[in-house]
């Protein structure tokens, strides 16, 4: 059948119908009740469940056991213009409030008195209008249509008991947006979606409003595949009675995409051959079935799990809530989402990885904090209690977890941006704990966001003994396929050089996966959907070649960030082409063997895995998106078709989702970018190049020779006093040349046991009072200080490490990191004294410059560039009305072609600043800003803005940007100071960093900083302090 190319609905559909017209002329629709079109959200400690019953919303709200509020959300397939809100509500004594979620997340609240109405009933009506009471998005109290959701929340002080049911009715919005007047759908069962070939079984969906009357174009259907080319249509059946749309199956093996052109509908159907009998368990994914969105119920998370083993995959990554399993010590509460998923994941066969990110107060654990540089510490304080906790949840879910990750991505937020040493020492309390208890679950270390090679980052875990006291260690990668190999190379290379015994130990990247552009779409755009489906396979391929243990794809259910969703199903329980590629990579690469790379391809990966039967080779090459660029920044050159070597005996070949390709001519297509070649065993010893780097990386795993873990009586914690350091993910900023340690010492074991200290200091580091040997009572403490001392003449290119041992061997080591942090104002010039001539020779000839070029100034964004491949220097003038920066980059090319917020992905620079009292201390509010020369245009763009000031690009402020052929770019920033809000007089303190960023032609490779709170995490403790001068000081040179 010939291609006809027709629109594509790619933006779902809004559950609304039944339009009638008020006398304004705008359309008042009633909204359906369907449970998956509602969620319920109930704030801390409350609880609460949500039922459709005889037309009614009714919403049970218990406070019984705390908390404040309970919702009723409603999420609008597609963002609408709305006008008003129409409902009835019973049940509630005092308010009601509703929440608007506009088009840049802000929530606009509005309270309506609900207590009066007759027989308890009250009906109301509410403009869709900005309120006194928002938050959330740039928080200014202007509502910007349209909207994403509404919800209504039912507050404790408006009940007459702390348990009640509230009831919403005859629901309703008034808008002329066209989007709404269509028709509402779901999926019967979406197990029925993945087929075993040969299945010709029909595709059905349940509808509303029915479509009779709509006349014969509503019932027209669809299906492209793969590719998205147009393989059937046809028109559908409706059975009336069932309000059933009824198509034929798909025209045969693969993925594709039904399609209702009339009624603006899409939806996945896989049909594949069956997965292997026995489960490779290499393949697993990140479900998140206790928290978050749908599914949420026992019917949907049992359909999702199903179609998981159904399709070869028994390993799910999930999450828990401490503070929720145990609201007070000792007492647990299992009967909540948590236990529903583990209970049916049990019942189903699914193994769990679970992990967790804060811990309950009562433990003494600190809030976990987002602003870079906090002091707040998220760790529980008491290490017994922990593992008593977590001991018992374990024993709980024995059936089901399998593994617990100890709190998940420690380096960011969730931790605090503490450095290893805290969670390393949380990790091996618990790993005592379960030893001692003998819980089989196995211990997951690290659960690193990113694992920053090049930094010392890893070391950091190492050398704090933490592959000796975990099982695995994992970590999460969301960067380019063809960047793994140099990552997991660099996480070897440090295992070997600080524990060599434990190099090759299983490692399990536990996130990974490829987001795909999202503004409310319920499904991706073709482009979008083939991106994220040849990323997701082809990380879980190299990750199989380079050795790892387990993959975990992120993830399974709709989810988004921003404008980024990682769901491999789409928002109405379908399938996109991403998870129909995974689920064909199970069936291809299960109980096989890396072999080595297929030679003589144009392939940027050509890995060959063996069985017993056959070798089967994947050829990558990737895809170049929008959506790819924006989110990795990567513009590898991309092949337009592949080639093979000259007398390759080809099997046959097929596509990501295992639809047949031809081979001709020694090519065959890269559409998908990414292909399966099967070939003889034979074939092996002529095209399989075995001397490749990622045979040392696979056979360092596979000849790993495991061992129980450390679990060492002893636990080291350190409780040192923070408010003599700045915390840093790397660890602690000192402002002065000394420092106090204190370590707590928890002795797990039965017997008292002595400590007998013993330090290792890295060059430049002396103790001025040593720990003193202690006795440790048995299930009790006793803790160590020491004064550590350093010389400022010895500036590492890494922070310096100070290790503390036990002579006796009762416990593995503790490692702090420091470095020198500088606190004395730098001076800012006048403008007078900036130099006008703005040639090359002039500006290298000039003084007051600050270079930030060597080593410790640089930080790798990706694994393949170790060393800095740039240089930079800068130096900063003003006068009342701005405040001048200007950076010299060295670079032998300019690349940057990035949309105006997005430049920093570039080749450009940022740079936060901020107005500083006399007291000289962060104040919370900022401004920060990208430079670059992106499209030919000179962009100024502030994505933080101090107070309430506007963010986009900047008006009054501007940049100069001049590149030289000798590779060299000047960027010259004037920052206005009313713009800014800086008031600019002599002796005045600005709080300020700098990052230059480097992009040497695929995309962002690392960056130079001075000062932080940019690259690393968002936050304005550690921004560098500059002070305004009215002259130069004397002598000053050019240089630092």
């Amino acid at each position: 059948m010939g291609q006809r190319r027709i629109a594509a609905w790619s933006w779902g559909v809004l559950a609304l119908a039944f339009a009638v017209f008020n006398a304004d002329g705008a359309p008042q629709v009633k909204e359906p009740l369907y449970r998956d079109q509602w969620r319920l959200n109930c704030g801390p400690g409350a609880a609460g469940k949500l039922e459709i019953k005889g037309g009614k919303l009714l919403v049970e709200a218990d406070f019984r056991k705390g908390g404040s509020y309970v919702a009723a959300e409603r999420n609008l397939p597609v963002p609408a213009n709305l006008d008003r809100l129409n409902f009835s509500v019973k049940g509630v004594s005092g308010r009601i409030a509703v929440n608007f979620f506009d088009s840049r997340g802000q929530v606009h609240q509005h309270f309506l008195d609900a207590g009066k109405g007759k027989e308890g009933v009250s009906r109301l009506s509410l403009a869709v209008a900005p309120s006194s009471h928002h938050w959330g998005g740039p928080n200014d109290g202007k509502l910007v249509q349209p909207i994403r959701r509404y919800s209504f929340v039912i507050h404790k002080p408006d009940l007459k008991s702390a348990r009640n049911t509230v009831e919403f009715s005859d629901i309703s919005v008034e808008t002329s947006d066209p989007r709404v007047q269509m028709v509402e759908w779901s999926v019967p069962n979406p197990e029925t979606l993945f087929r075993k070939t040969g299945e010709r079984t029909p595709v059905e969906i349940n509808i509303f409003p029915e479509v009779k009357g709509r006349g014969p174009e509503a019932l027209r259907f669809l299906y492209r595949d793969y590719a998205g080319v147009e393989r059937l249509a046809g028109t559908a059946q409706f059975d009336e009675k069932r309000g059933v749309l009824i198509a034929p199956p798909p025209p045969g093996n693969g993925f594709y995409e039904l399609s209702y052109p009339g009624l603006n509908i899409q939806l996945g159907v896989v049909t594949d051959e069956p997965a292997p009998a026995k489960a490779d368990e290499f393949f697993g994914i990140d479900g998140s079935f206790s928290w978050g969105g749908p599914p949420s119920d026992e019917k949907g998370i049992r359909s999702y799990l199903r179609i998981l083993k159904k399709n070869g995959i028994v390993w799910n990554r999930d999450r828990f809530s401490w503070g929720t399993l145990e609201p007070r010590p000792g007492k647990f509460n299992f009967k909540n989402r948590f236990g529903l998923y583990h209970g049916i994941a049990g019942e189903e066969g699914i193994r769990t990885l679970d992990t967790f990110h804060k811990a309950p107060k009562w433990t003494g654990a600190g809030e976990p904090c987002w602003d870079y540089g906090t002091r707040s510490n998220p760790y529980p304080d008491d290490f017994f209690v922990t593992g008593r906790s977590l001991t018992r949840i374990a024993r709980e879910w024995k059936n089901t977890l399998r593994a617990m990750e100890i709190w998940n991505e420690p380096d960011y937020g969730f931790g605090s941006y503490f450095p290893p040493e805290y969670v390393t020492a949380l990790t091996k309390a618990v790993s005592r704990a379960f030893a001692t208890a003998g819980v089989n679950t196995k211990v997951v270390g690290g659960v690193i966001s990113v694992t920053r090679p090049g930094t010392g980052y890893y070391d950091a875990f190492v050398r704090n003994g933490l592959l000796k006291d975990c099982d695995v260690m994992s970590f999460h990668s969301y960067t380019d396929t063809l960047m793994l190999e140099a990552e997991v190379k660099a996480l070897r290379e440090v295992e070997l050089k600080w524990e060599p015994s434990r190099s090759g130990i299983p490692i399990w990247i536990t996130e990974c996966g490829m987001p795909w552009f999202c503004s409310g779409n319920f499904r991706p755009a073709l482009p979008d959907d083939l991106n994220s489906a040849v990323e997701i396979v082809a990380k879980a391929v190299e990750m199989r070649a380079l050795g790892l243990e387990h993959y975990f794809a992120f993830g399974y259910a709709y989810y988004s960030e921003g404008l980024r969703n990682f769901g491999t199903m789409d928002a109405k329980h379908t399938p996109l082409r991403s998870l129909a590629a995974y689920f064909h990579l199970v069936r291809v690469l299960s109980h096989r063997e890396y072999a080595g790379d297929l030679k003589g391809t144009n392939a940027l990966r050509s890995r060959v895995f063996r069985s017993g039967n056959d070798l089967v080779v994947v050829l990558y090459t990737g895809m170049q998106t929008k959506a790819k660029e924006k989110f990795s920044g990567v513009k590898a050159e991309r092949r337009d078709y592949f080639t093979i070597p000259a007398g390759l005996p080809v099997i046959r070949a097929a596509g990501a989702d295992g639809r047949t390709l031809t081979v001709k001519d020694n090519r065959l297509s890269s559409g998908d970018g990414l292909v399966y070649l099967y070939l003889p065993l034979q074939a092996e010893k002529d095209f399989v190049d075995r001397n490749t780097e990622a045979m040392r990386l696979y056979k360092i795993a596979k000849n790993f020779n495991a061992a129980p873990r450390a679990a060492k009586p002893l636990v080291f914690q350190p409780v040192s006093d923070l408010k003599q350091f700045h915390v840093d993910r790397y660890g602690f900023l000192l402002d002065r040349p000394s420092a106090e340690v204190k370590v707590r010492i928890n002795n797990f074991g039965d017997k008292t046991l002595k400590f007998e200290p013993e330090l290792k200091l890295d060059e430049g580091i002396s103790v001025q009072k040593p720990p003193q040997s202690v006795d440790v009572p048995a299930r009790g403490t006793a803790e160590v200080s020491f004064q550590l001392v350093f010389d400022a003449n010895v500036k590492p290119a890494q922070f310096r490490a100070v290790s503390l041992r036990d002579r006796n061997g009762n416990a593995t080591d503790i490692c702090f990191s420091f470095q020198p942090y500088e606190t004395k104002p730098i001076p800012i010039l006048p403008v007078a004294a900036m130099e006008r001539d703005r040639t090359l020779s002039a500006l290298l000839a000039g003084r007051n410059w600050f270079d930030i070029s060597s080593a410790p100034y640089w930080r790798p964004w990706v694994p393949s560039v170790m060393v800095a491949n740039i240089g930079a220097k800068f130096r900063m003038f003003w006068s009342s009305r701005e405040l001048i920066c200007q950076v010299l980059v060295k670079d032998p090319e300019h690349f940057n072609n990035h949309p105006a917020d997005s430049v920093w992905w570039g080749d450009s620079v940022q740079m936060s600043v901020q107005m500083r009292g006399a007291d000289r201390k962060a104040t919370g509010s900022w401004n920060e800003v990208q430079a670059a020369r992106s499209g030919g245009k000179e962009i100024l763009w502030r994505t933080r803005a101090y107070k309430h000031m506007p963010q986009g690009l900047c008006k009054a402020s501007r940049l100069d940007f001049t590149r030289f052929e000798e590779g060299y770019s000047l960027y010259e920033i004037h920052f206005d100071a009313e713009e800014m809000g800086l008031k600019l007089t002599p002796g005045a303190i600005i709080g300020a960093s700098l990052l230059v960023n480097s992009d040497s032609g695929v995309g962002r490779d690392g960056y130079l900083s001075y000062g932080q709170g940019i690259g690393d995490g968002k936050g304005d403790a550690l921004f560098r302090l500059f002070q305004l001068v009215s002259q130069p000081e004397s002598g000053a040179k050019s240089g630092k």
